[in-house]
């Protein structure tokens, strides 16, 4: 029976060696990632050689470096994506004719047709990053051809983001015979 106890205590006396030295060292806690996300845990590199064989100067040999990165390796290319809303814009607005008044049902299926489209090709644009959300509002408006009414339009919006990263891009363009599009796009990069 006292042999149990003392082989315990021994045990014990190791182990509260190890944990010991293991905090000494701030830098040999990891924090791991297994594929549960569930079940996310601080694991020292410890072997268990050194716990068998009284070692108590681990080697810290599991450090891990994160993987995800938490700023673009390459920042969106705001001026080259202003570039291109405008030019798709323009292109497809070109493509209507001028005779075409507005009418709220066509209008809405071509809203969603064209913002689609502009993010498509945004997106599509092998010189920015992956890692950016391309979120486009258009927005298709009624204006007197002739301006014999003075009017205006303020379309406002409001983000929480990253001044460093993200940033919001708008194209105008002129539609059939009294509309005016307007299109909005946002990057923002996601970590």
């Amino acid at each position: 029976m006292e042999s149990k106890r003392t082989r315990t205590r021994n045990m014990l006396q190791r182990v509260m060696t190890l944990t010991k030295h293991a905090y000494d060292f701030q830098s040999s806690v990891n924090l791991t990632a297994p594929l549960s996300m569930n079940s996310w845990h601080l694991s020292p590199g410890i072997n268990l050689d050194q716990i068998q064989g009284l070692n108590t100067n681990p080697t810290y040999q599991n450090l891990q470096l994160t993987t995800c990165p938490f700023c673009p390796s390459r920042n969106f290319d705001f001026a080259r994506a202003q570039k291109f809303l405008q030019l798709e814009l323009d292109r497809q607005c070109a493509s209507i004719s001028n005779l075409i008044r507005y009418d709220p049902k066509n209008c809405l299926n071509f809203v969603q047709d064209l913002s689609q489209h502009l993010r498509r090709v945004l997106k599509s644009d092998t010189l920015n990053s992956m890692r950016y959300k391309i979120i486009v509002i258009a927005t298709i408006v009624q204006a007197i051809p002739d301006g014999r009414r003075s009017q205006s339009i303020a379309i406002i919006s409001r983000c929480l983001w990253d001044h460093e990263t993200d940033e919001s891009i708008t194209a105008q363009a002129t539609l059939g015979y009294d509309m005016l599009v307007v299109a909005t796009v946002y990057a923002v990069y996601t970590d």
